[in-house]
């Protein structure tokens, strides 16, 4: 009887042995199993990731790609027009009337038919008889200034504005015509005006254009008035930068 017992101790350890271990094969195949599934999830999503970066740096390129062949298309399309281009060049001229530059300019205008815009400051009666002839000749008589001299002219809105009503007069009574056309000493984006009056510029493009005057830049400089020391310099400065609709400014001065 007690052999009987011995082995049926002996066969249920055996079978706790068997199940305890069946157990832990089933954890170990489970925990094999979530690894595995872990690891496929972490490439997936891994792969997903690549995926989309590479499309993402695909369509970025494709769009520089796009971008790049729509810079060459514009450049070569603006090389082309401005190879065949006959546009418009506004010929104006500073600073005068000048007893020793405006009697040829007006003769060299005549002779070639070309019309110009004259941006007059404040003439002697001597003078007079220029602004008369550049009117009479189918010129622009427009208005720079009764003075070109900065601290004076941007001390104040009042102060510009003065300045263009007197030369304005003078003009009126000189040729019988209200000229509205004007050009600011130094141009309307000077920097020198803030040396006088703080932001006087941006008060002033504004006052008169509501005025009634329209006011004109430039965009090419002859810089006879500057650098320029023979009329070979004066003829690059502007031919180098000519482009269509571009505005030429040349002083009398």
């Amino acid at each position: 009887m007690e052999k009987e017992d011995i082995i049926s101790d002996v066969g249920k350890k055996l079978n706790y042995k068997h199940i305890l271990m069946l157990i832990i094969g089933i954890i170990i195949i489970i925990l094999i199993i979530f690894i595995g599934i872990v690891i496929k999830t972490n490439n997936q999503k891994k792969i997903k990731i690549a995926k989309e970066t590479q499309k993402e740096e695909s369509i970025e390129n494709k769009k520089q790609q796009e971008e790049e062949i729509m810079r060459f298309v514009l450049e070569n399309k603006q090389k082309e027009e401005e190879k065949n281009a006959t546009g418009i060049i506004y010929l104006t001229f500073d600073d005068g009337p000048s007893q020793d530059s405006t009697p040829r300019i007006l003769e060299i205008l005549a002779k070639n038919n070309v019309k110009a815009t004259f941006f007059v400051i404040h003439y002697s009666e001597e003078n007079e008889a220029l602004v008369k002839k550049e009117h009479s000749q189918g010129h622009k008589v427009a208005l720079h200034g009764y003075t070109h001299t900065y601290s004076q002219i941007y001390t104040s809105l009042d102060a510009c504005m003065e300045n263009f009503r007197k030369i304005q007069e003078q003009v009126y009574n000189t040729i019988g015509e209200k000229s509205n056309i004007i050009r600011f000493p130094g141009g309307s984006s000077n920097t020198v005006s803030r040396k006088y009056c703080q932001g006087v510029m941006t008060e002033l493009t504004q006052k008169v254009v509501a005025e009634g005057y329209r006011y004109f830049d430039w965009n090419v400089d002859s810089d006879d008035a500057g650098k320029a020391k023979n009329s070979d310099d004066v003829y690059n400065n502007v031919t180098s930068k000519l482009k269509p609709r571009k505005v030429k400014c040349s002083f009398n001065a």
